[in-house]
């Protein structure tokens, strides 16, 4: 009996391995925040983590920043729900970079097309001013 205990305590513990190398933040530089304005093209608020990408114009050309975001209940109370924002919205999003220079970051905050802001630090929508 102690061995199948011991055997499923290993199970557990293995199993849980996975799920605490996903969350780490390793690949964002909080040293530094880059700030993006551009057009929605894809949002998705998916488990474990949604996404907001943004196409804007680098060097005249189009690039699309992929900004991940928290899990679809995290999102809910900082005031992003499914409905708030939409492909083709035109926004400004603030994150932190990529530490290997690629085009995308972690989301802190970001303006909608009606001037809230939906901000990570805080649980709430602010109105525009």
């Amino acid at each position: 009996m102690r061995k199948i205990a011991w055997a499923a305590a290993a199970a557990v513990a293995l199993t849980a391995l996975p799920a605490l190398a996903h969350h780490s933040g390793a690949m964002f530089d909080r040293s530094k925040k880059v700030t993006i304005s551009g057009t929605v093209t894809n949002f998705e608020y998916v488990q474990p983590h949604s996404w907001i990408d943004v196409r804007t114009e680098g060097d005249g050309k189009p690039v699309t920043w992929a900004f991940e975001g928290g899990a679809p209940g995290q999102m809910k109370m900082v005031g992003l729900t499914p409905q708030t924002l939409h492909v083709g919205d035109k926004i400004t999003i603030t994150g932190y970079p990529l530490r290997d220079g690629r085009t995308g970051g972690a989301f802190i905050e970001l303006t909608l097309p009606n001037g809230k802001t939906v901000s990570t630090g805080r649980a709430v929508v602010r109105p525009a001013s």
